[in-house]
């Protein structure tokens, strides 16, 4: 195994890059960290930091966190199995949009805190990835008008009309600092930095949803984002999603402390990877425009592991790109048998082959939700080939250990308003059981 990171790190000097370009639309740019992580970049087929050292994260996915799944909320099963669907199960219950909002807010500032990542650091992982819902770069009345169509589907109409709106009046994510996910991203980039660890930012939940999987994105309706268009007849969710990242960058474009933007999470069932493309060019585009150099990653179709149309040279811009897999119950012995398109990277045999191919980095986005054999052998083979990966996740509601490294103990989520008092006690870190054997399994030190 590489040497320790965290060492390497403490020693790095302050980052050297800084951009000309100002803010736009009345943002206030991020102030610039006076931290000592070094600022990322792609050589060739590694993650290096400014003194050219190889630079391999081992991180936690913050999961639950900012976007609840089904899965996560209730081990014995429910039918609930996204998070609008929670919510409306506390208005069928009687709760107004302002006692949901309330929960939500507690549950965000009791789920992930500095104990938790003190936590994590503790056990050797180098940094976290955050994913993320869009709705939290709303504004609270703009959030509102997406609630409404959680209350009454015919409501949403209304909405698109509304994001049209407020596209057109730059009145999306104006005003950054007042924004609930930034003021939650911007206490997470103060404590990962006094752990040394690096933050990746991850667009869970894009606008309109990436897909067909409706538990990982919040989906209203399935692949919303690569179809949806508003009276305009434009493409509204992806006008919306460069806008969001346009002001992500904006921000932090000089902060060192975020290794990379991980700009849509599992693209997923779209029947072809070109609307995937046409984004992803938009989106890097946009970004570099800026002069914003910070590594970007691009996710496949098939829960980002298919690269059809997504090589690097595909896009007009293709610097500083690094690309994920995710790997989940990929028998062992098939790590070894080469999938007949060698652009589907999810097995270790493609993945290498593909790296070194492209000379470009690989980085496993996602991987874990197995049993803790499985779980070890996966991470010895990435660790034997320095390539970096995510374990998914870390804490999720059980009544027994799982592979996610803690545990929150019953009631769940799903049982209603009656326990939401108990569900945000157990939620905190001091309540959250360690999943000992899994930690054994995945953590860089235990």
């Amino acid at each position: 195994m590489i040497h320790s990171l965290r060492i390497a790190l403490l020693m790095a000097g302050l980052a050297l890059f800084q951009s000309c370009s100002g803010p736009e639309r009345g943002q206030k740019e991020a102030p610039t960290s006076s931290t000592s992580l070094s600022r990322l970049s792609a050589k060739g087929s590694k993650v290096v930091n400014e003194n050219g050292e190889e630079v391999i994260l081992r991180t936690i996915g913050l999961g639950g966190w900012l976007l609840q799944e089904g899965y996560m909320l209730n081990p014995q099963g429910s039918t609930i199995g996204t998070q609008w669907q929670m919510k409306k199960l506390y208005y069928e219950e009687g709760l107004s949009e302002e006692e949901v909002e309330d929960f939500y807010q507690q549950w965000r500032d009791n789920f992930i805190t500095e104990k938790d990542i003190h936590y994590l650091a503790s056990l050797g992982f180098n940094a976290v990835r955050i994913p993320m819902h869009y709705e939290l770069f709303l504004s609270s009345e703009q959030r509102s008008a997406r609630n409404q169509v959680i209350k009454d589907s015919t409501q949403l109409s209304s909405y698109i009309d509304s994001l049209s709106r407020w596209l057109d009046d730059e009145s999306l994510f104006a005003q950054a600092e007042t924004l609930e996910a930034i003021k939650v991203l911007d206490r997470l980039l103060d404590w990962c930095e006094q752990e040394q660890m690096y933050v990746i930012l991850d667009l869970h939940a894009a606008p309109g949803g990436q897909g067909t999987d409706v538990n990982i994105a919040d989906i209203l309706v399935k692949n919303d984002l690569w179809y949806r268009k508003d009276a305009q007849g434009r493409l509204i969710y992806q006008d919306i999603t460069v806008s969001l990242w346009e002001m992500l960058s904006q921000r932090y474009i000089n902060d060192d402390r975020i290794a990379w933007y991980d700009l849509i999470n599992e693209p997923n069932n779209i029947p072809s990877n070109q609307p995937i493309h046409d984004l992803y060019e938009r989106l890097i585009n946009s970004i570099r425009a800026s002069g914003d150099q910070h590594m970007i990653m691009i996710e496949g179709n098939g829960w980002g592991n298919n690269y059809d149309l997504l090589l690097p040279k595909d896009f007009s811009t293709s610097e500083n790109l690094i690309y994920s897999a995710h790997r989940y119950w990929i028998p062992p012995q098939e790590d070894s048998l080469p999938d007949p398109n060698p652009n589907q990277i999810n097995r270790m045999v493609n993945l290498l082959a593909f790296r070194d191919r492209e000379q470009v980095p690989v980085w496993i986005g996602e991987t874990g939700e197995n049993t803790n054999e499985w779980l070890a052998q996966n991470i010895a083979k990435l660790d034997a080939a320095n390539i970096g990966w995510c374990h998914w996740t870390y804490k999720r509601f059980d009544l027994k250990e799982n592979a996610a490294l803690t545990r929150i103990n019953g009631p769940f989520p799903t049982d209603g308003k009656k326990v939401m008092a108990q569900v945000i006690e157990n939620i905190k870190f001091e309540n959250n059981p360690p999943n000992e054997n899994t930690i054994r399994a995945v953590a860089p030190e235990h």
